[in-house]
């Protein structure tokens, strides 16, 4: 189930739209103001945001921009068929997807499960990214206090690797934490 944020001024257009069967497989919350949608995305909780232009307090291009600069979702803007080329002049370096109205239910709903697929794709990429950069900053730290012991023990920097790995072995702890550990007693 993936959380959607519709920014529109009806809902029975977008949930016709995308259908009884996709309306019920998801959580879809509705704003009507671009204002409201964006303190509901400051929670970037969302997979998908799709914005049907125009809303009560804007026409909706800035709440897209918006949306792909603050979340991690992916973005849809619905636009008058005479406004299609603009927006999509406009938005598409911002990597919204711009689908001019009227459109077929059936381009419609294959528009949406590709954005979702998308986003679900760089979700994924993200989280990855993010577990690489935790795994760095543990070798950073483990370095660092290989460097530690060097200085203070006066240990080479094999054995000071032999070190860590031993303490972590016989204390049933991570690398990571033994370094913390000679960390807080050497530099404080």
């Amino acid at each position: 189930m993936s959380r959607i944020l519709v920014a529109s001024l009806s809902d029975l257009d977008i949930r016709q739209l995308l259908g009884a069967d996709f309306c019920a497989q998801n959580e879809l919350i509705f704003s009507t103001s671009a204002a409201k949608a964006r303190r509901l995305m400051m929670s970037d909780g969302f997979s998908l945001i799709i914005v049907n232009t125009p809303l009560e307090d804007e026409y909706g291009g800035e709440l897209a921009m918006h949306a792909t600069e603050r979340t991690s979702a992916g973005v849809m803007l619905l636009v008058k068929a005479a406004s299609y080329d603009m927006a999509v002049h406009k938005l598409e370096p911002y990597g919204v997807m711009v689908l001019g109205k009227p459109c077929s239910v059936e381009y419609a709903r294959q528009s949406v499960r590709l954005v979702l697929a998308t986003s679900n794709r760089m979700q994924g990429m993200k989280r990855k990214a993010e577990q690489l950069q935790s795994r760095i900053n543990e070798i950073k730290v483990i370095d660092r206090s290989k460097c530690v012991l060097m200085q203070y023990l006066g240990l080479t920097e094999a054995a000071a690797h032999k070190y860590i790995e031993k303490e972590a072995m016989d204390t049933r702890r991570s690398r990571y934490e033994v370094a913390i550990e000679v960390l807080k007693t050497y530099e404080n």
